[in-house]
């Protein structure tokens, strides 16, 4: 059995009379250990793929199994349960809080987790140490990601989900 399987996978979205199929039949297995990169145009359901994978959203039909635990059968506890514990998540938009510092931003997602790595051990990883004690509006695009990066991995999860991971980075 792989680490990760999408099997079936269909997600629709109902606007009134109108019926959005963001995901039909996706099919896909990963290993654990494995990088993966998901790539496709605007509105091709990536995002949609990694909102049902870390358990923010739930499939239409199909299955999602993520280390021999069924995604897609968990209840809206053991949702919560898996996303503070097995996920860290990276948001297109980084949904850091604004009248928190870096340090804080960090350090609230440590408080959710049980083997949660040290707050202060991974802003330095991510160059942050003298950025610590700013504000999100104090931060550059590329210092909040960094931060966003900086709280997912924190939590120590055993699965990290980037949604546009390059998006502040300008060529």
């Amino acid at each position: 059995m792989s680490y990760i399987e999408f099997n079936n996978v269909c997600k629709e979205y109902k606007m009134g009379e109108i019926t959005i199929q963001a995901l039909n039949n996706t099919n896909f297995k990963i290993e654990k250990g494995e990088l993966v990169v998901i790539v496709g145009p605007s509105g091709a359901g990536k995002t949609t793929t990694l909102n049902i994978l870390g358990g923010m959203d739930t499939a239409t039909s199909g299955e999602v199994i993520v280390d021999g635990k069924k995604v897609t059968k968990l209840k809206k506890k053991e949702l919560i349960q898996y996303r503070r514990e097995d996920i860290g998540f990276v948001f297109q938009f980084y949904n850091l809080v604004q009248n928190l510092t870096a340090k804080e931003n960090v350090e609230l997602a440590t408080e959710i987790c049980k083997d949660s790595l040290n707050p202060e051990e991974v802003i330095e990883k991510v160059g942050l140490q003298d950025r610590k004690n700013n504000f999100p509006s104090q931060l550059s695009g590329g210092e909040q990601q960094r931060v966003a990066i900086a709280r997912a991995i924190a939590k120590n999860p055993k699965l990290l989900l980037c949604d546009e991971p390059t998006r502040s980075i300008r060529l």
